[in-house]
């Protein structure tokens, strides 16, 4: 048995030495200094030094219990018997050549142990080198992320800007001009689009404020206000009783704490309806009436006095379950009846502002007084009575008409100089102007309804309210002034113009160019300077002008087709046109699908017209709607030609 041993243990020996001479192995593309180590490729291990002695130092040879058969130790075979000798050709046939060697062994080098080296198991025969040097490992370099700058106040002549300016206006935050100006107005539609969709309003176009706004889930302003929390609790504040000691009375066209108070204590009570304003309006009269006629021994008059307020703020004071008005009244406006129209009316009499009588009908002539009183009020010139109209008409603090001119500011006009504007015999005319011009205008405005005042030729706050009136029925620009369009639309016969034109395009400047920016203006499609100089902007404004008024090509140019319309009386108004665009599809033929595809070539997305919604037109549109952040289904749908057309 001991001999059998020593057999194995000499056996193991020679096998371990083996194992450590193949793990020196140099593969034969290995340089060393430029040399190959084995040139000639045929020794299975790297030589080593001459000096070198390689020692295996055996430790106590563990010998492994073997494998059990049935729950029976497995014998090991003798040297040069085979696996099948014992009769079971189930055992391994160690077909990757794995040597065993001795379990628990340390390789040394010149009587030194190296580290890492110890034969704890079994290895192959054919096994890689190990390495005798430590793998350098190259830390990955950092690629910088480089962000593009964002659109911001100050960016000029960018289409980049104008894009954004488009969706803007598409989303309802911006209201100007798509000029590739960033201006404070650019800014400030960024950051309300920025408030209402979560993302910090710093009012700069930077990555995530432009994806968000070119999704789908781009919150629009009037989405926005829909889902706005409410800045008024539906539960009053709690009304602190006024000091009463002496004697004082609140009235129609009064304002401040004493009528917030007021107000309040009417809320409370059920009288009045809506928010505390601190002005008494015509609904603050109607529900202090209204209190006053539940209440023993007060009068009637809508005026809060000593006895009204001592009843109003008394512990038993009279409650009501329905409102009888509110401060969140409707708008007046065109059309409008009721006592409201009539109060309205005798508060614009009583200033000045109307000469007719108080009928309690909202017709022209009392849209031009709302009007007149807007302008010399400083308030938004629009002929509609709103809150801040109403407001204002009733606060004590109001303008009075008579012995006033009224001067256009430049909040009304944009600052747009008119003087000299003139095209196809009709001159511009506005406050100061005289003459058989003007008197002719104002017969003409009389004749239709519109009251200019004294017909002496001479234009005045009158006869400018008059013309407002006018071009607010007539979906013009509402600015006060008889451009050429307010004139023909006045004057409008239905006969076309004679004239011939040269045309108009992108570079050109003069008079001509100014006549058309102010045509287009007045008609409600360009909102630029009026400075004779033919820009991008000016361009995009005839593209709308094109569009509405299905002229082709769509190509931004003031040709003699696109000029013989403007200057006709049958050219139509921006605000006359719905904005709501109907779906043209693949198949399509005629003059839409002509109108989508100059835009396209505009935009460089085909290259000719055919009038036929082909193949060519499809995948152009779905070029087009990629690159605008569209669902590209190559079918232009009211989104897509909203942006298509920009406008």
């Amino acid at each position: 048995m001991a001999k059998r041993n020593g057999k194995i243990i000499a056996l193991a020996l020679v096998l371990g030495l083996c194992l450590v001479l193949t793990g020196c192995y140099m593969a034969p593309d290995d340089v060393n200094n430029g040399q190959e180590t084995n040139p000639g490729n045929n020794m299975p291990f790297q030589t080593l030094a001459p000096t070198a002695t390689v020692t295996v130092t055996p430790d106590t040879v563990a010998v492994e219990t073997p494998a059990t058969l049935d729950g029976q130790p497995t014998p090991t075979p003798a040297s040069g018997t085979s696996w099948s000798d014992w009769g079971s050709t189930d055992q391994p046939t160690n077909p990757a050549g794995i040597t065993p060697i001795p379990t628990g062994g340390t390789i040394v080098f010149d009587n030194t142990p190296v580290p890492g080296m110890e034969t704890t198991g079994m290895l192959p025969s054919n096994s890689p080198a190990l390495a005798t040097t430590p793998a350098v490992t190259t830390p990955p370099v950092a690629t910088p992320t480089l962000t593009p700058p964002s659109l911001q106040l100050g960016f000029k002549g960018s289409d980049a800007v104008r894009a954004v300016q488009k969706r803007l206006k598409e989303l309802g935050y911006y209201k100007g001009a798509a000029d590739g100006d960033y201006g404070p107005a650019t800014e400030k539609a960024v950051k309300e689009f920025q408030k209402a969709n979560g993302l910090r309003a710093d009012g700069k176009c930077g990555e995530q404020t432009l994806k968000k706004m070119n999704s789908k889930d781009a919150k629009s302003k009037k989405e926005a206000t829909a889902t706005a929390t409410p800045k008024y609790t539906a539960t009053p504040k709690p009304t602190h009783t006024p000091n009463l000691s002496k004697d004082y009375y609140l009235k129609l066209g009064d304002s401040g704490k004493r009528v917030q108070t007021l107000q309040r204590r009417l809320i409370e009570l059920g009288w009045l309806d809506g928010k505390v304003t601190g002005t008494y309006d015509t609904a603050t009269e109607a529900a202090v009436k209204g209190f006053q006629k539940k209440t023993k021994d007060l009068w009637e008059d809508g005026i809060a006095g000593p006895d009204t307020l001592r009843a109003l703020y008394s512990s038993n004071a009279a409650r009501t379950s329905k409102a009888v008005s509110s401060t969140n009244s409707e708008t007046l406006e065109f059309g409008s009846e009721g006592s409201a129209v009539k109060q309205m009316q005798q508060k614009l009499k009583d200033l000045g502002y109307l000469a007719g009588s108080a009928d309690g009908k909202f017709g022209v002539t009392t849209q031009a007084a709302v009007i007149a009183f807007q302008k010399n009020n400083n308030l938004t010139a629009d002929g509609k009575a709103g809150s801040a109209t109403l407001s204002k008409l009733y606060s004590g603090r109001a303008n009075k008409a008579s012995g006033t001119t009224v001067k256009i500011s430049q909040k009304t006009t944009g600052g747009r100089d008119t003087t000299d504007i003139a095209s196809t015999g009709y001159e511009t005319l506005q406050v100061g102007s005289e003459g058989s011009a003007v008197k002719k205008l104002q017969d003409r405005l009389k004749a239709l309804g519109y009251d200019p005042g004294s017909r002496d030729g001479k234009f005045g706050s009158a006869t400018e309210a008059a013309v407002m009136a006018f071009q607010a029925q007539n979906n013009l620009t509402v600015d006060g002034k008889a451009g050429p369009a307010t004139q023909r639309a006045l004057y409008r016969t239905g006969a076309k113009s004679p004239v011939t034109y040269s045309a108009l395009r992108m570079g050109d400047t003069g008079t001509a160019v100014r006549n058309l920016q102010y045509t287009l203006y007045e008609l409600g499609y360009y909102d630029g300077a009026i400075d004779g100089d033919y820009g991008q902007t000016t361009s995009d404004a005839v593209r709308a002008f094109q569009i509405q008024n299905h002229i082709t090509p769509v190509d931004g140019v003031a040709g003699k087709n696109t000029l013989s319309r403007l200057y006709s009386s049958d050219a139509i108004a921006a605000t006359a046109v719905s904005e709501q665009y109907s779906t043209i599809s693949p198949g399509d033929t005629g003059d839409e699908v002509l109108q989508v595809q100059d835009c396209l070539i505009e935009l460089g997305f085909m290259s000719q017209t055919t009038g036929i919604y082909d193949t060519v037109t499809v995948n152009a549109v779905k070029a087009f709607q990629r690159a605008n952040g569209l669902n590209p289904d190559g079918v232009c749908g009211p989104s897509t030609l909203k942006i298509l057309f920009g406008y």
